[in-house]
């Protein structure tokens, strides 16, 4: 019998001969869709999360997210909250704040920066008690950056250290 040339009503109408239930494109296509629906509800992160410290002299409240994905622009917020005068008002950042981050905007501007400890130290103005600083730094995640790093913060006067806060950051790839 010859080969049939252009369409067949039964074949392509019809559907004869083919699978009734296409599962696995179906299966395909709400995985696909389900991809976006998660970003939206935030699994892959990117939501800044808040984590806070108190100490007798002051507060630090730092407000960043703790898992985001390689290109990712974000911004981190450091609250200080002097109950006590702060003379020499110090962030010390742990090496994960600039571990496959590039920093891109730091405001305002610290009087002094300096890597010291492990981390980076940046000195400000002095913040008189009932004040409050805040700082916010701009940072973009690397395209080839993927784990987990530490980015503890600490407030120090001077070299005294005021207050702790303990963060981990989660890079996806």
């Amino acid at each position: 019998m010859p080969k049939q040339i252009g369409l067949d009503a039964a074949r392509h109408r019809n559907l004869e001969g083919r699978e009734k239930q296409p599962w696995f494109r179906r299966t395909a296509l709400a995985l696909l869709t389900l991809l976006p629906l998660l970003a939206l509800l935030n699994v892959f992160g990117q939501q800044p999360s808040t984590s806070s410290g108190q100490g007798t002299a002051a507060g630090l409240r730092v407000s960043a997210p703790e898992t985001v994905r390689g290109g990712l622009l974000f911004q981190a917020r450091f609250d200080i909250d002097a109950r006590l005068p702060i003379e020499k008002p110090v962030l010390h950042l742990a090496g994960g704040w600039l571990e496959n981050l590039t920093l891109n905007t730091l405001e305002p501007s610290p009087t002094d920066e300096a890597w010291k400890r492990g981390g980076l130290e940046l000195t400000f103005l002095p913040v008189p008690a009932g004040g409050r600083l805040t700082v916010f730094i701009q940072y973009q995640v690397n395209p080839t950056a993927v784990g987990r790093q530490s980015q503890n913060v600490a407030l120090m006067d001077g070299q005294t250290v005021l207050v702790n806060v303990y963060r981990t950051l989660t890079v996806l790839p």
